[in-house]
């Protein structure tokens, strides 16, 4: 139509029909898919022209391409379809960055021509010769400068993303500069924390120092007076004594007990603290523990004016496997606190077997008082350390408030558990559940005992006021396998005594008195009986007599009665003073089934030194030895001990050290000592139980440890045993000295042999110090030589064994193996020791 109109120069632009849409339009790919939309187009144009063959694209007319381009890029139209050079330099010309091209109909190519009045064809050739003067490289230029589409970068997304960033990084800076100053006078306040803490710990580190020396003094300078007060209790039982006297011996080793379990209390805390805590496992008597504890709370029962009732299941055996002194600590700390705080009324302790698996018996023990009880909120105070119910109660009652710390730690370490009901103003109840092992031969024994005695043919009468006595003692006497009878009347015991005649009724073997039944007391009625000719034949008596009334034992012979038992009635010590009194096993009213006869004397003549500065304590300990026939060589000192042990070395069987002592302490003696003699067995005797004791005196050379105060059966079993033990090792070891041979070395000349012995004995004397110190300091060349020289004469006086230790000691030293040389050098300083000892005794 226009070719009609006008006359067209020859093409001087080429171009591309496109699509113009916002850069965020990915939909549009192609013209197809404008269909439906409605598009920008330049009014009149070739664009107009062609979109109207696309009867379903909708058009929006614009007077100007400008006009319709700024249209997409603002969003009020969805696309426009133009020339691409044109396009693109309106686009570039008005600053629009968010417009994306889209080319179609790729292999058509549209031209740009100059248009000229049909009656002007001069025009047009003058157009297409000036069009023909344009090089290549000048159209080049033309279309890099005004149309080119990638040449030049758009910075204007670059400089919007820097920007952004800039922006961030400034707040960046900002929030970081505000945290590099807050966290600069954090770290400043942490440093100062830090040093308070620092100074915290040492100040805690110092403290605790203080408290390990502190505790460390406190239990020596309390044990060692204990140690003497327990000493000369046992050595005054040993006397001529009366019972009531043996009683009161009794109290106070049981009062010197207590008072040590209370600095123990203390001392295990500690060491619970630092779980050093180890239990001790070993067969024990659960009457013996009942009885231990019931001796010492008696004290406090009495004090307060209270009762005390005690009830042991007779299906709860005797023998046990367990640590009988922790179990002790347990009950003992719970009974104290119920005595303690019960004004009126009674504590009672009842024992009971809760069930069985194979030889492991559940056992509850059950402790209960009528006392001043305790709230929820005390209750829940009452096991953490250093705490009590109230300020109050420490001011009313005292006490530290560990005791049922430490049961409740000992308990989880038993494996056990404990419970505790209590009601303000009624009382409290304290249950322990304990799982024990039975020791089945002692239990056996034990059990034996009944069958073996025919109690079933004992006759008993039960005189008793209370129907919780009288139906503890039919269970224990039922246990035993005795038939009784039983009567809270005084009237009607005698009546049942006088009908048991032998011509209607057998006469009663046994009569059971409580000593607060009858009127007037039981010692009167006992002589009424005794006077009353009604009575065919008197029975065998036994009274139970109240708790700490000791003086009433002394007149129990006035009376001609058999025997006499204190009261809490414990089933073992019912048994064995039946068992007494019909002949039938000679023990102790006052002891269970262990025979506490008084220790047999050693075979043989033995001599102990004994290294103690405290004059009591020396005249305890040698006492105690002289009664087994032990003879002892006192010490004052370390230094003193050491003398003495090179004068009587070949005659010391033994030596007990007490660590602390004037002039050189019991560690630096041990060591002097250990340089003579590597195998004379010390025995340490210190009030020091504190941690680390027993690894210093180890690294000293002693071996065995006795604690202050001890148990003075159990010092001279400890001492038995150490002797027998050096004595079969001295008759198993074989001599190193092979005196025959030596004497067939020296041409059989016996007396040439001893002077060869005697210059071996002085020119060695001292070679394990001197060998010692050089392989200390690792002068091994030095010690070559030592031991070369004893090599070469050990070999020619009969000493084969330490010849031959002495090679191998020798090449260890030569090749300076640092594995060999220690185990050695302690075989040959120990064969070198024993030789000159046996060199000592042969030429004595």
């Amino acid at each position: 139509e226009r070719e009609l109109h006008f006359l067209f120069s020859e093409p001087y632009y080429y171009f591309k029909r496109v699509i113009v849409t916002r850069d965020t339009d990915t939909a549009i790919s192609g013209i197809e898919d404008l269909e439906g939309l409605t598009v920008a187009v330049q009014r009149n144009s070739s664009h107009h022209s062609y979109l109207l063959y696309y009867p379903k694209i909708n058009l929006s007319l614009y007077d100007s391409v400008e006009a319709a381009i700024t249209a997409v890029a603002n969003g009020t139209e969805r696309a426009f379809v133009g020339n691409l050079a044109t396009t693109n330099y309106l686009i570039r010309a008005n600053g629009l960055t968010n417009l994306r091209f889209t080319a179609f109909e790729a292999d058509r190519q549209l031209t740009l021509n100059f248009a000229v009045r049909k009656d002007w064809p001069l025009l047009v050739s003058i157009f297409n010769k000036a069009l023909n003067t344009i090089t290549e490289e000048e159209k080049i230029a033309i279309n890099n400068r005004w149309i080119d589409l990638g040449s030049e970068t758009d910075y204007g997304p670059i400089i919007r993303t820097i920007s952004i960033f800039v922006v961030l990084a400034a707040i960046v800076m900002v929030v970081s500069f505000y945290w590099i100053i807050r966290l600069r006078n954090e770290i400043k306040k942490r440093e100062l924390i830090q040093i308070d803490l620092e100074k915290a710990k040492r100040e805690a580190e110092d403290a605790n120092e203080f408290k390990s020396s502190f505790m460390a003094r406190m239990s020596h300078e309390i044990r060692t007076p204990l140690n003497a007060i327990t000493g000369m209790a046992y050595l005054l039982k040993k006397t001529n004594i009366s019972l009531t006297q043996t009683m009161y011996v009794d109290r106070i080793t049981q009062a010197s007990n207590n008072m040590l379990s209370i600095i123990n209390d203390i001392l295990d805390y500690s060491k619970i603290e630092a779980g050093k805590v180890e239990l001790e496992i070993a067969s024990f008597s659960m009457d013996q523990v009942i009885q231990d504890v019931v001796n010492i709370v008696s004290y406090k029962i009495e004090e307060q004016g209270i009762g005390f009732r005690l009830s042991k299941d007779p299906l709860v055996p005797n023998w046990f496997f367990g640590d009988q002194k922790r179990i002790e600590q347990i009950l003992l700390n719970i009974l104290n606190n119920a005595a303690k705080f019960t004004a009126s009324g009674e504590v009672s302790l009842d024992v009971r077997l809760v069930a069985r698996e194979k030889e492991k018996y559940h056992l509850s023990f059950s402790i209960k008082d009528t006392g001043i009880g305790m709230t929820e909120e005390q209750v829940k105070k009452l096991f953490v350390p250093f705490t009590q119910g109230d300020s109050s109660i420490n001011r009313r009652f005292g006490g530290s408030g560990l005791g049922l710390s430490i049961v409740k730690n000992l308990l989880d370490m038993m494996g056990g558990n404990i419970q505790l009901f209590s009601t303000p103003g009624e009382g409290s109840t304290f249950i322990i559940q304990l799982s024990l092992s039975i020791d089945k031969e002692k239990e056996e024994l034990y059990a034996k005992t009944f069958s073996a005695t025919h109690f079933k043919n004992v006759r008993t009468l039960v005189l008793e006021r209370t129907g919780a006595s009288m139906n503890l003692l039919e269970s224990y006497l039922g246990a035993f396998g005795m038939h009784c009878e039983l009567t809270s009347s005084q009237a009607s015991a005698l009546s049942m005594l006088e009908a048991a005649d032998g011509k209607f009724a057998k006469p009663f073997d046994l009569f059971i008195i409580d000593y607060d039944t009858p009127a007037g007391g039981g010692f009167e009625f006992i002589e009424s009986i005794r006077k009353n000719p009604r009575i065919a034949r008197m029975p065998k008596l036994i009274v139970l007599l109240p708790m700490m009334r000791e003086d009433l034992f002394d007149r129990l012979d006035d009376y001609e009665i058999d025997m006499g038992i204190g009261k809490p009635i414990i089933p073992s010590i019912l048994l064995n003073g039946i068992l007494d009194i019909f002949n039938l096993k000679a023990v102790s009213a006052s002891q269970p089934l262990e025979n506490k006869a008084d220790p047999a004397r050693l075979d043989g003549s033995h001599r102990v030194l004994l290294a103690e500065d405290n004059k009591t304590n020396q005249l305890i300990a040698k006492s105690i030895l002289e009664q087994v026939g032990i003879e002892s060589i006192l010490a004052g000192d370390g230094r003193a001990a050491v003398e003495l042990y090179r004068q009587h070395r070949n005659s010391i069987d033994l030596i007990l050290m007490d660590l602390h002592m004037p002039v050189m302490n019991g560690y630096e003696a041990a060591q002097e000592i250990r340089k003579i003699s590597a195998d004379v067995p010390i025995v340490a005797m210190t009030a020091d139980v504190i941690l680390g004791v027993r690894e210093r005196c180890e690294q000293s050379g002693i071996y065995h440890y006795i604690s202050k105060p001890f148990d003075p059966d159990r010092f001279i079993q400890t001492v038995r045993e150490i002797i027998q033990k050096s004595e079969e090792k001295s008759v198993q070891e074989p001599t190193v000295l092979d005196r025959s041979a030596g004497l067939k070395n020296m041409g059989g000349d016996l007396e040439v042999y001893r002077q060869v012995l005697d210059a071996y004995h002085r020119e060695n004397r001292d070679t394990p110090d001197t060998l010692c110190k050089a392989i200390e300091e690792r002068r091994y060349p030095d010690a070559v030589q030592i031991v070369h020289k004893v090599k070469s004469s050990s070999g020619s006086i009969g000493a084969r064994a330490l010849y031959e230790v002495s090679v191998e000691l020798q090449k260890a030293l030569s090749d300076s193996s640092e594995e060999e040389i220690p185990p050695l050098k302690e075989r040959f300083v120990s064969l070198l020791g024993k030789l000159l000892e046996e060199i000592g005794r042969f030429q004595n």
